[in-house]
């Protein structure tokens, strides 16, 4: 089975699950790196994280297997009860506080992490989560989307440009600056979605969204910036030249926001 084979599988077991979730699946946004996967299936790609520039430097980082699921819950009887009942029905056992994980037919471990806005008190959540920032941000200006995977529906919300970046800067900014995929995953989003899209979504967010552009213009301003420099990371085999029209392009993307 290969890798875009593995993922279908994981894409098509997440569409049964929010199925089973009935009305509480209404509540739930997939957010971190599947939705640069979600993006790409909608724009006719395989869904493998990958970027390539206007002059054909390609870097990815292949699929990404774990889904992270935002949950905007209300604390209510139903929902708590109904959240553990579903994923103990499919198969995923909890793991660690906020990730339950099955193993698929193809022997593809699926890992779940679970989320939920920091406002929510810790009691009135239906299973341990992570309390993520931001995600009031996204959760206000949520997108629908809907596609087949092998035969099986999808259909989830994802976060509008400023939700998702949002949540990446302060990632990369806050919970860990040492990593490279978030800056990473904001260059292929912006890619990918256009910077015409992002720029209308971060104005819509009025000072938040100025707040947010500021902070990424900083974090990408030339070839020398962390955020530029964690793309490059990606492109440790490819040659000087090509890694410095690599960061070239980087920094022209977000200077057009």
């Amino acid at each position: 089975m290969t890798d875009e084979e593995r993922f279908d599988e994981i894409l098509g077991e997440l569409g049964e699950l929010l199925l089973d979730l009935g009305d509480l699946a209404y509540r739930v946004m997939l957010i971190g790196g599947q939705v640069l996967a979600l993006e790409s299936r909608l724009r006719g790609g395989t869904g493998v994280i990958f970027v390539e520039t206007d002059t054909g430097v390609g870097v990815d980082r292949g699929f990404s297997f774990e889904p992270d699921l935002l949950f905007d819950m209300d604390g209510s009887e139903f929902m708590a009860e109904r959240l553990p009942e579903v994923l103990h029905q499919r198969g995923f056992k909890r793991v660690r506080d906020f990730r339950w994980s099955k193993v698929m037919p193809s022997g593809q471990d699926m890992d779940l992490d679970l989320f939920a806005p920091d406002d929510v008190e810790v009691s009135e959540l239906p299973t341990r989560m992570t309390p993520l920032p931001d995600s009031r941000v996204a959760l206000r200006r949520s997108q629908r989307v809907s596609l087949r995977v092998g035969g099986k529906s999808l259909a989830i919300l994802l976060p509008d440009a400023a939700g998702f970046l949002s949540m990446k800067e302060r990632a990369k900014r806050e919970q860990r600056p040492e990593k490279t995929k978030d800056c990473f995953d904001m260059f292929v989003y912006v890619k990918l979605v256009g910077t015409e899209a992002v720029r209308a979504s971060l104005q819509a967010a009025g000072e938040d969204g100025r707040a947010l552009r500021d902070r990424l213009l900083t974090l990408f301003w030339n070839a020398h910036s962390k955020g530029v420099q964690d793309v490059l990371t990606y492109a440790a085999s490819h040659e000087d030249e090509e890694r410095a029209l690599l960061a070239q392009a980087v920094v022209d993307l977000f200077a057009e926001l």
